[in-house]
């Protein structure tokens, strides 16, 4: 029998629209989550079966051990890029038995996780990237040109959320480093941006069938950190859906994705990162009517998209918000009133945390926050 498989690492709203898009599409997946404090992604409506487990390691194991079938091959999905290196991985083992996000041999998504290779790569294809150095965390580049921004070699590191410094001098630079326990560091030229674009997408057929879905852009901005409201539609920017096409090519990715830019001043679009599977905007294709997970396994069934039957016209003004994000950066900060962001959150059509008829997990999780998270 098929099974509909989403492998957790880090209870979170990405793997959880995961499993609504799923469940809203008549499909009752099995979670198998690494335990901790907060449980909320097992405990949607829409799941037959739960398993938790101490470890990744341990996720996959259990999945080849219960799961693992020649003669239907079962899906394994996930939401966060630990999971996704890890089934990376296990590739060789993994291959003959299920469908999951792959590059079509062990350890080839990993090696484009890597922000060095993955930047080499995109501008390949004439897309814009900032000026970037490698450096041994405390060694400040001989041609710096402030101001500039820290990250993460790699986003399944430890730290790589908290390396994240903007730095107009020297002095301020020497402090970020003394903050960081990598040895080493990217320092990239600082953009300043009046918008953030993601294009979420799918691909088959060993990268030479994509697919961008829609197109993601703030409702508001943030200078220096990820939005969580944005405004989706249909992608009309072909340009760069070729480019990015020719870069899922390359890689020979079969999986779900997403392509993050910076917008600056002139309109430019410049390349912020790759992510290797469903993100936090994934649910949002479900609420546009263009589910990317269900149209992802279909189409890895059939070994091609049929963009044809899968297009709808998205809603003008869609909205999706990740509202306990959203309350927390907008109302606790003073920047609108709490009765001002109750009008913008009934109109928001997609809502990460509570959904549209599955209310445990959203309870589940504002019971965590209020007790840790304060």
């Amino acid at each position: 029998m098929r099974e509909y498989i989403v492998l957790v690492t880090k209870e979170h709203y990405n793997p959880l629209g995961i499993v609504r898009t799923l469940g809203e599409a008549g499909i009752s997946p099995i979670v198998v989550a690494v335990r901790g404090d907060l449980k909320f992604v097992g405990q949607s409506k829409y799941v037959k079966e739960k398993y938790y487990v101490d470890s990744t390691e341990d996720g996959i194991e259990l999945i080849i051990d219960k799961f693992a079938s020649t003669r239907e091959k079962s899906f394994i999905l996930t939401g966060d890029d630990v999971t996704v290196a890890m089934i990376d991985k296990y590739y060789d083992r993994l291959k003959d038995y299920f469908f999951f996000y792959n590059a079509g041999e062990s350890g080839r998504i990993a090696h484009y996780m890597d922000k060095d290779v993955m930047m080499s790569i995109v501008a390949k294809h004439d897309i814009k990237i900032a000026k970037t150095w490698k450096v041994k965390v405390g060694e400040i580049p001989k041609d710096i040109v402030y101001p500039v921004m820290t990250k993460a070699i790699n986003s399944i590191g430890d730290e790589w959320k908290d390396i994240v410094y903007v730095c107009y001098n020297d002095i301020e630079l020497n402090e970020a480093f003394s903050h960081m326990r990598s040895e080493k560091v990217l320092v990239q030229q600082y953009i300043e941006k009046v918008d953030e674009l993601s294009f979420d997408a799918i691909s088959v057929n060993h990268g030479k069938d994509v697919w961008v879905i829609t197109e993601a852009s703030q409702v508001y901005n943030m200078p220096d950190k990820y939005s969580p409201y944005w405004f989706i539609k249909n992608s009309e920017n072909k340009e760069m859906q070729k480019k990015i096409a020719k870069v899922i090519e390359d890689i020979r990715l079969e999986g779900i994705f997403e392509f993050e830019f910076l917008k600056d001043r002139d309109g430019n679009l410049w390349f912020l990162e790759i992510n290797f599977r469903n993100t936090a905007l994934g649910y949002s294709t479900t609420v546009a009517g263009m589910p990317q997970v269900v149209y992802w396994c279909e189409s890895m069934e059939k070994g091609f998209i049929d963009k044809e039957k899968y297009y709808k016209k998205v809603p003008d003004g869609l909205t999706a918000m990740a509202e306990c994000f959203d309350y927390d950066v907008r109302v606790k900060t003073g920047i609108i009133s709490k009765e001002e962001w109750l009008k913008e959150y009934m109109t928001a059509e997609c809502k990460m945390y509570m959904g549209r008829d599955d209310f445990k997990p959203f309870q589940l999780f504002m019971e965590y926050k209020q007790k840790y998270m304060h």
